[in-house]
Protein backbone atom coordinates (compact mmCIF):
# COMPACT_ATOMS: atom_id res chain seq x y z
CA UNK A 1 0.00 0.00 0.00
CA UNK A 2 1.24 3.47 -1.00
CA UNK A 3 2.00 6.12 1.71
CA UNK A 4 0.93 9.63 1.78
CA UNK A 5 4.39 10.37 0.79
CA UNK A 6 4.28 8.84 -1.52
CA UNK A 7 1.17 10.24 -3.60
CA UNK A 8 2.91 13.59 -3.91
CA UNK A 9 6.21 12.51 -5.69
CA UNK A 10 6.28 10.44 -9.34
CA UNK A 11 3.99 10.10 -12.36
CA UNK A 12 0.75 10.91 -10.57
CA UNK A 13 2.44 14.30 -9.00
CA UNK A 14 3.87 15.37 -12.45
CA UNK A 15 0.49 14.82 -14.44
CA UNK A 16 -0.92 16.71 -11.13
CA UNK A 17 1.30 19.58 -11.77
CA UNK A 18 0.85 19.75 -15.14
CA UNK A 19 -2.88 20.27 -15.22
CA UNK A 20 -2.23 22.97 -12.56
CA UNK A 21 0.07 24.61 -14.93
CA UNK A 22 -2.54 24.15 -17.66
CA UNK A 23 -5.47 25.92 -15.43
CA UNK A 24 -2.93 28.82 -14.80
CA UNK A 25 -2.19 29.37 -18.49
CA UNK A 26 -6.00 29.66 -19.43
CA UNK A 27 -6.19 31.74 -16.29
CA UNK A 28 -3.58 34.17 -17.59
CA UNK A 29 -5.16 34.01 -21.21
CA UNK A 30 -8.80 34.78 -19.47
CA UNK A 31 -7.34 37.90 -17.81
CA UNK A 32 -5.08 39.11 -20.55
CA UNK A 33 -7.48 38.91 -23.51
CA UNK A 34 -10.59 40.31 -20.70
CA UNK A 35 -7.95 43.23 -19.62
CA UNK A 36 -7.32 44.39 -23.29
CA UNK A 37 -11.00 43.90 -24.18
CA UNK A 38 -11.70 47.04 -21.57
CA UNK A 39 -8.27 48.87 -21.89
CA UNK A 40 -6.79 47.85 -18.47
CA UNK A 41 -4.11 46.24 -17.13
CA UNK A 42 -3.96 42.35 -16.89
CA UNK A 43 -3.85 42.42 -12.83
CA UNK A 44 -6.23 45.04 -13.22
CA UNK A 45 -8.71 42.02 -13.55
CA UNK A 46 -10.01 39.41 -10.99
CA UNK A 47 -11.66 36.34 -12.99
CA UNK A 48 -15.05 35.43 -11.79
CA UNK A 49 -18.34 34.09 -12.63
CA UNK A 50 -20.48 36.23 -13.89
CA UNK A 51 -21.48 40.29 -13.31
CA UNK A 52 -23.49 39.66 -10.39
CA UNK A 53 -20.71 38.12 -8.78
CA UNK A 54 -18.66 40.68 -9.55
CA UNK A 55 -21.42 43.18 -7.91
CA UNK A 56 -21.48 41.06 -4.80
CA UNK A 57 -17.64 41.32 -4.27
CA UNK A 58 -18.11 45.32 -4.76
CA UNK A 59 -20.42 45.64 -1.93
CA UNK A 60 -19.05 43.40 0.16
CA UNK A 61 -15.33 44.96 0.02
CA UNK A 62 -16.53 47.73 1.57
CA UNK A 63 -16.66 47.86 5.50
CA UNK A 64 -19.92 49.34 5.73
CA UNK A 65 -21.33 51.00 9.03
CA UNK A 66 -25.30 51.86 10.44
CA UNK A 67 -25.81 54.80 8.94
CA UNK A 68 -23.69 54.75 6.12
CA UNK A 69 -25.72 55.27 2.46
CA UNK A 70 -25.45 54.60 -1.21
CA UNK A 71 -26.84 55.43 -4.53
CA UNK A 72 -28.00 53.63 -6.96
CA UNK A 73 -31.05 54.09 -10.16
CA UNK A 74 -34.37 52.73 -10.10
CA UNK A 75 -33.92 50.35 -12.95
CA UNK A 76 -30.83 48.66 -12.11
CA UNK A 77 -30.83 44.61 -12.69
CA UNK A 78 -31.29 42.76 -9.43
CA UNK A 79 -27.79 41.79 -9.83
CA UNK A 80 -26.85 45.12 -8.17
CA UNK A 81 -30.18 46.29 -6.07
CA UNK A 82 -29.64 42.66 -4.21
CA UNK A 83 -26.42 42.59 -2.80
CA UNK A 84 -27.11 46.47 -2.08
CA UNK A 85 -30.26 45.92 0.18
CA UNK A 86 -28.40 42.60 1.90
CA UNK A 87 -25.78 45.33 2.99
CA UNK A 88 -28.88 47.82 3.74
CA UNK A 89 -30.97 45.23 5.92
CA UNK A 90 -27.28 43.74 7.69
CA UNK A 91 -26.07 46.82 8.60
CA UNK A 92 -28.17 49.63 8.94
CA UNK A 93 -27.52 51.00 5.11
CA UNK A 94 -29.96 53.41 3.66
CA UNK A 95 -30.20 52.98 -0.47
CA UNK A 96 -31.26 55.62 -2.40
CA UNK A 97 -32.39 55.50 -5.84
CA UNK A 98 -32.24 57.88 -8.33
CA UNK A 99 -35.38 57.89 -11.04
CA UNK A 100 -34.85 57.90 -15.00
CA UNK A 101 -33.29 59.36 -16.94
CA UNK A 102 -30.33 58.96 -14.72
CA UNK A 103 -28.48 62.54 -15.46
CA UNK A 104 -24.96 63.74 -13.57
CA UNK A 105 -27.31 65.86 -11.99
CA UNK A 106 -29.98 63.86 -10.37
CA UNK A 107 -26.76 61.42 -8.51
CA UNK A 108 -25.25 64.62 -7.46
CA UNK A 109 -28.42 65.27 -5.46
CA UNK A 110 -28.64 62.03 -3.97
CA UNK A 111 -25.45 62.23 -2.52
CA UNK A 112 -24.76 63.31 1.57
CA UNK A 113 -22.05 63.40 3.50
CA UNK A 114 -22.97 60.12 4.45
CA UNK A 115 -22.73 58.59 1.08
CA UNK A 116 -19.78 55.71 0.70
CA UNK A 117 -20.77 54.20 -2.77
CA UNK A 118 -22.32 54.84 -5.88
CA UNK A 119 -23.52 51.45 -7.94
CA UNK A 120 -24.89 51.90 -11.09
CA UNK A 121 -24.96 50.06 -14.87
CA UNK A 122 -23.07 51.59 -17.72
CA UNK A 123 -26.04 50.08 -19.82
CA UNK A 124 -29.15 50.19 -18.74
CA UNK A 125 -30.54 46.66 -19.23
CA UNK A 126 -34.21 47.88 -19.42
CA UNK A 127 -33.64 49.72 -22.52
CA UNK A 128 -30.22 50.06 -23.89
CA UNK A 129 -29.26 53.68 -22.57
CA UNK A 130 -25.78 54.54 -21.79
CA UNK A 131 -25.40 56.24 -18.56
CA UNK A 132 -22.98 59.21 -18.62
CA UNK A 133 -20.54 56.85 -16.57
CA UNK A 134 -17.53 59.58 -16.39
CA UNK A 135 -19.22 62.39 -15.39
CA UNK A 136 -20.91 60.43 -12.71
CA UNK A 137 -17.61 59.09 -11.52
CA UNK A 138 -15.84 62.32 -11.36
CA UNK A 139 -17.68 64.01 -9.22
CA UNK A 140 -18.15 60.61 -6.97
CA UNK A 141 -14.22 60.48 -7.11
CA UNK A 142 -14.25 64.23 -6.25
CA UNK A 143 -16.30 63.69 -2.67
CA UNK A 144 -13.92 60.70 -2.12
CA UNK A 145 -17.07 58.15 -2.75
CA UNK A 146 -16.43 54.55 -4.41
CA UNK A 147 -18.08 53.77 -7.71
CA UNK A 148 -19.01 50.24 -8.58
CA UNK A 149 -20.12 49.68 -12.16
CA UNK A 150 -22.71 46.45 -13.45
CA UNK A 151 -21.11 46.10 -17.03
CA UNK A 152 -23.33 43.11 -18.25
CA UNK A 153 -25.18 44.79 -20.94
CA UNK A 154 -21.90 46.72 -21.84
CA UNK A 155 -18.83 44.86 -22.73
CA UNK A 156 -18.94 43.40 -25.98
CA UNK A 157 -22.19 45.43 -27.13
CA UNK A 158 -20.42 48.95 -27.17
CA UNK A 159 -16.76 50.25 -26.77
CA UNK A 160 -15.67 49.93 -23.31
CA UNK A 161 -12.40 52.29 -21.76
CA UNK A 162 -12.94 51.37 -18.00
CA UNK A 163 -9.81 53.48 -16.79
CA UNK A 164 -11.51 56.28 -19.01
CA UNK A 165 -14.62 56.32 -17.14
CA UNK A 166 -13.14 56.58 -13.69
CA UNK A 167 -14.82 53.77 -11.74
CA UNK A 168 -13.56 52.33 -9.06
CA UNK A 169 -14.50 48.67 -9.53
CA UNK A 170 -16.68 47.00 -12.74
CA UNK A 171 -18.18 44.09 -13.14
CA UNK A 172 -18.94 42.42 -16.17
CA UNK A 173 -19.61 38.68 -18.22
CA UNK A 174 -18.07 36.53 -21.04
CA UNK A 175 -21.46 35.50 -21.73
CA UNK A 176 -24.06 38.10 -23.74
CA UNK A 177 -22.36 40.39 -25.23
CA UNK A 178 -18.85 38.90 -25.60
CA UNK A 179 -20.31 35.54 -26.94
CA UNK A 180 -18.30 33.73 -24.44
CA UNK A 181 -19.46 30.72 -22.37
CA UNK A 182 -21.76 30.76 -19.10
CA UNK A 183 -19.44 30.68 -15.67
CA UNK A 184 -16.54 33.46 -16.47
CA UNK A 185 -16.53 36.79 -15.90
CA UNK A 186 -14.35 39.05 -14.89
CA UNK A 187 -14.02 42.27 -12.08
CA UNK A 188 -11.60 45.42 -12.35
CA UNK A 189 -10.36 47.36 -9.44
CA UNK A 190 -8.55 50.24 -10.06
CA UNK A 191 -5.23 50.29 -9.40
CA UNK A 192 -4.40 51.14 -5.73
CA UNK A 193 -7.69 51.22 -4.56
CA UNK A 194 -7.74 50.45 -0.57
CA UNK A 195 -10.62 48.11 -0.65
CA UNK A 196 -10.52 44.41 0.97
CA UNK A 197 -11.41 40.98 -0.61
CA UNK A 198 -14.26 39.56 0.49
CA UNK A 199 -12.93 36.19 -1.74
CA UNK A 200 -9.65 34.94 -0.35
CA UNK A 201 -7.37 31.87 -0.72
CA UNK A 202 -4.99 30.21 -2.52
CA UNK A 203 -4.96 32.35 -5.59
CA UNK A 204 -5.03 35.68 -3.69
CA UNK A 205 -1.37 35.21 -2.37
CA UNK A 206 1.45 36.87 -4.11
CA UNK A 207 3.54 33.53 -3.34
CA UNK A 208 1.25 30.70 -2.53
CA UNK A 209 4.27 28.30 -2.03
CA UNK A 210 5.66 30.62 0.17
CA UNK A 211 2.25 30.75 2.43
CA UNK A 212 3.02 31.17 6.42
CA UNK A 213 0.83 28.93 8.32
CA UNK A 214 1.19 31.02 11.11
CA UNK A 215 -0.81 33.73 9.63
CA UNK A 216 2.19 36.22 8.69
CA UNK A 217 1.31 36.30 4.78
CA UNK A 218 -0.36 39.51 2.84
CA UNK A 219 -2.74 39.19 -0.38
CA UNK A 220 -1.83 40.17 -3.81
CA UNK A 221 -1.52 43.80 -4.11
CA UNK A 222 -3.97 43.93 -7.28
CA UNK A 223 -6.89 42.98 -8.06
CA UNK A 224 -6.00 39.14 -8.17
CA UNK A 225 -6.74 39.48 -4.43
CA UNK A 226 -10.48 38.82 -5.66
CA UNK A 227 -9.69 35.40 -6.96
CA UNK A 228 -9.56 32.14 -4.55
CA UNK A 229 -9.41 28.85 -6.06
CA UNK A 230 -9.99 26.32 -8.57
CA UNK A 231 -11.74 27.65 -12.00
CA UNK A 232 -12.50 25.79 -15.22
CA UNK A 233 -9.70 26.46 -17.38
CA UNK A 234 -12.19 25.29 -20.48
CA UNK A 235 -14.41 28.40 -19.61
CA UNK A 236 -11.69 30.43 -19.20
CA UNK A 237 -10.28 29.32 -22.23
CA UNK A 238 -13.60 30.10 -24.20
CA UNK A 239 -13.41 33.53 -22.50
CA UNK A 240 -10.32 34.26 -23.52
CA UNK A 241 -11.22 33.39 -27.55
CA UNK A 242 -14.32 35.35 -27.14
CA UNK A 243 -13.13 38.37 -25.60
CA UNK A 244 -10.45 38.37 -28.25
CA UNK A 245 -13.01 38.30 -31.44
CA UNK A 246 -14.88 41.04 -29.58
CA UNK A 247 -11.43 43.28 -29.42
CA UNK A 248 -10.73 42.40 -33.42
CA UNK A 249 -14.05 43.20 -34.62
CA UNK A 250 -13.55 46.65 -32.86
CA UNK A 251 -15.91 49.32 -33.61
CA UNK A 252 -16.72 47.67 -36.95
CA UNK A 253 -18.59 45.33 -34.90
CA UNK A 254 -19.84 47.71 -32.59
CA UNK A 255 -21.46 49.69 -35.23
CA UNK A 256 -23.00 46.47 -36.74
CA UNK A 257 -24.87 45.93 -33.83
CA UNK A 258 -25.68 49.46 -33.72
CA UNK A 259 -27.26 49.40 -36.90
CA UNK A 260 -28.92 46.34 -36.53
CA UNK A 261 -31.31 47.94 -33.18
CA UNK A 262 -31.88 51.14 -35.66
CA UNK A 263 -33.17 49.32 -38.34
CA UNK A 264 -35.30 47.27 -35.97
CA UNK A 265 -36.71 50.16 -34.09
CA UNK A 266 -36.91 51.29 -37.86
CA UNK A 267 -39.45 48.45 -38.73
CA UNK A 268 -41.68 48.33 -35.19
CA UNK A 269 -42.19 52.21 -35.87
CA UNK A 270 -44.04 51.67 -38.89
CA UNK A 271 -46.34 49.10 -36.64
CA UNK A 272 -49.47 51.48 -35.74
CA UNK A 273 -49.60 49.54 -32.04
CA UNK A 274 -45.58 49.67 -31.39
CA UNK A 275 -43.95 51.86 -29.03
CA UNK A 276 -40.11 52.60 -28.63
CA UNK A 277 -38.94 52.44 -25.18
CA UNK A 278 -35.31 52.81 -25.85
CA UNK A 279 -33.69 56.14 -27.35
CA UNK A 280 -32.91 56.81 -31.07
CA UNK A 281 -30.83 56.81 -32.36
CA UNK A 282 -29.55 53.53 -31.16
CA UNK A 283 -26.84 53.66 -28.32
CA UNK A 284 -26.24 50.18 -28.00
CA UNK A 285 -28.00 46.44 -29.40
CA UNK A 286 -30.80 46.61 -26.34
CA UNK A 287 -34.28 47.64 -28.33
CA UNK A 288 -37.62 48.19 -25.82
CA UNK A 289 -40.56 48.26 -27.03
CA UNK A 290 -44.20 47.77 -25.87
CA UNK A 291 -47.70 46.57 -28.16
CA UNK A 292 -51.12 48.81 -27.51
CA UNK A 293 -53.46 45.78 -25.87
CA UNK A 294 -51.06 43.20 -25.37
CA UNK A 295 -49.54 42.84 -21.97
CA UNK A 296 -46.10 42.37 -21.99
CA UNK A 297 -45.65 38.86 -20.83
CA UNK A 298 -48.00 37.51 -23.05
CA UNK A 299 -46.26 38.83 -25.90
CA UNK A 300 -42.80 37.65 -24.87
CA UNK A 301 -44.18 33.87 -24.73
CA UNK A 302 -45.97 34.26 -28.07
CA UNK A 303 -43.04 35.69 -29.78
CA UNK A 304 -41.25 32.46 -28.16
CA UNK A 305 -43.72 30.11 -29.46
CA UNK A 306 -42.70 31.94 -32.90
CA UNK A 307 -38.80 31.18 -31.87
CA UNK A 308 -38.14 34.92 -31.11
CA UNK A 309 -36.52 35.00 -27.92
CA UNK A 310 -37.64 38.25 -26.37
CA UNK A 311 -37.11 39.38 -22.63
CA UNK A 312 -39.99 40.37 -20.37
CA UNK A 313 -39.09 43.61 -18.86
CA UNK A 314 -41.25 44.36 -15.49
CA UNK A 315 -41.59 48.15 -15.02
CA UNK A 316 -44.93 50.31 -13.74
CA UNK A 317 -45.34 49.79 -17.76
CA UNK A 318 -43.97 46.79 -18.40
CA UNK A 319 -42.86 45.73 -21.99
CA UNK A 320 -40.84 43.77 -23.85
CA UNK A 321 -36.74 43.80 -25.04
CA UNK A 322 -35.13 42.50 -27.94
CA UNK A 323 -31.46 42.25 -28.28
CA UNK A 324 -29.95 42.82 -31.85
CA UNK A 325 -26.47 41.35 -32.32
CA UNK A 326 -23.97 40.35 -34.88
CA UNK A 327 -25.32 37.48 -35.90
CA UNK A 328 -28.51 38.32 -36.67
CA UNK A 329 -30.25 38.78 -39.91
CA UNK A 330 -32.10 41.92 -42.00
CA UNK A 331 -34.21 39.15 -42.72
CA UNK A 332 -34.83 37.65 -38.87
CA UNK A 333 -35.42 41.63 -37.74
CA UNK A 334 -37.98 41.91 -40.51
CA UNK A 335 -39.95 38.49 -39.67
CA UNK A 336 -39.85 39.58 -35.88
CA UNK A 337 -41.50 42.91 -36.73
CA UNK A 338 -44.03 41.40 -38.95
CA UNK A 339 -45.00 38.82 -35.96
CA UNK A 340 -44.81 42.02 -33.36
CA UNK A 341 -47.51 43.51 -36.07
CA UNK A 342 -49.55 40.42 -35.88
CA UNK A 343 -49.92 40.07 -31.99
CA UNK A 344 -53.37 40.06 -30.25
CA UNK A 345 -54.61 40.29 -26.90
CA UNK A 346 -54.39 36.38 -25.38
CA UNK A 347 -57.93 34.87 -25.17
Amino acid sequence: MRGADDLCSGPAYLEGAGLFARQADANTRAREAAARLVNAGPDDVALTQNTTHGMNLGVAAIDWREGDEVVSTSTEHPGCLMPLHVVARRFGVKVNLVPTPVTPEKVEAALTPRTRLVALSHVDWTNGEVLPLGEICALARARGILTLVDGAQSVGNIPVDIPATGADMYAFTGHKWVLGPEGMGAFYVRPGLPVHSPNVGYLSLPDPAGFDKEGDYELRADARRFEASTMSAALAGGFAEAARGVRERGEEGFGEIRRMADLLMDLLSALPRANLRSPRPAQSGLVSFEIEGVEAREAAEQLLRQRFVLRFVPAERPYVRASTHLFNTEEELEALARAVGALRPAG
